[in-house]
C-alpha cells in the first residue's frame, strides 16, 4: 500500500480523482487480506485511519469548490 504524497493543488478536481482512486486500490489491498489476523490487525486500521484521512481531505477540497 502506498503512501500518497500531498501536494499543493493546481487542479482540485484531478486531486480528488486522484486521491479516490489511490484510496480504493488501498482499499482492495486491505479486502485482499480479509480477515485479518490478530498480530496484523493494528497495522491495517492505521491504513485505514491513513486511508479515512485522505477521503476527509478530498471532501475538503470538494466542499471548497462549491
Amino acid at each position: 500500500m502506498s503512501d500518497h504524497v500531498t501536494r499543493p493543488a493546481e487542479n482540485p478536481e484531478a486531486e480528488v480523482v486522484e486521491t479516490i482512486g489511490a484510496v480504493l486500490t488501498d482499499l482492495v489491498e486491505v479486502a485482499e487480506r480479509l480477515p485479518v489476523p490478530p498480530d496484523q490487525a493494528e497495522r491495517i486500521a492505521r491504513i485505514l485511519d491513513r486511508l479515512a484521512e485522505e477521503l476527509g481531505e478530498a471532501a475538503a477540497i470538494l466542499r471548497t469548490q462549491q
